[in-house]
């Protein structure tokens, strides 16, 4: 019997997946220990309907609990989006659907190029009993046009904060198809900073219900 934690981690989005493999690859909790020597995941592709509003955690709330009715175990969805400084939440939750209409208009449209912006991911979990949220963000700036080769969603025009001279300037698409998509998920994605934050927790609460 495996000694790890086995998390269903809900998504029908092969990016996604491709993502979260490579964050159990090279991540690693607070205290060092790599997240492959404690936790596994399990996929379930399940196609969970969308509430479109700009507050991230709202929306994740809603998928999480859609989730848990659907596979009737306690599991977690994940969601980001795109946030402007000066608009508070927007576009947050409605990032996709914007995205998914403009493409490659979007910088155009939206008026962003050089616009500084948060990066914000949310995951949600869900036990049958409750549901938690676990936020993170990656500071960033709008590219002037779209970069780099890897299309999912904004990762072609979002330029996150960092010091690193080899991948400062570049954007996610850019620092994937030069670094490799551990470089992102180790160090950058404000997805693996939400999903840490939910692993930490997850290591002190409700241990029977994950376990096998």
């Amino acid at each position: 019997m495996s000694s790890r934690i086995v998390v269903q981690y809900v998504t029908s989005s092969d990016f996604k997946v491709e993502e979260n493999q490579a964050f159990h690859r090279v991540a690693r909790l607070q205290d060092g220990t790599r997240v492959s020597d404690q936790f596994d995941f399990e996929i379930r592709r399940e196609q969970i309907k969308e509430v479109l509003e700009t507050d991230l955690q709202a929306m994740v709330m809603a998928e999480v609990t859609e989730a848990y009715s659907s596979i009737k175990v306690p599991c977690i969805v994940e969601h980001a989006g795109l946030v402007f400084l000066e608009y508070g939440s927007y576009p947050g939750g409605l990032t996709k659907p914007m995205w998914d209409f403009l493409k490659d208009r979007f910088i155009e449209e939206t008026h962003s190029s050089g616009r500084r912006v948060l990066a914000r991911a949310v995951v949600g979990y869900c036990d049958g009993r409750s549901v938690h949220t676990f936020v993170g963000e990656t500071a960033g700036t709008i590219a002037d046009e779209p970069r780099g080769e890897r299309k999912f969603y904004w990762d072609t025009v979002f330029v996150p904060d960092d010091t690193n001279a080899e991948v400062n300037g570049k954007t996610y698409a850019e620092i994937v198809q030069e670094k490799g998509l551990e470089y992102k998920m180790e160090g950058l994605s404000q997805s693996s900073r939400a999903m840490l934050k939910f692993l930490e927790y997850r290591k002190v609460h409700h241990p029977e219900l994950w376990s096998f």
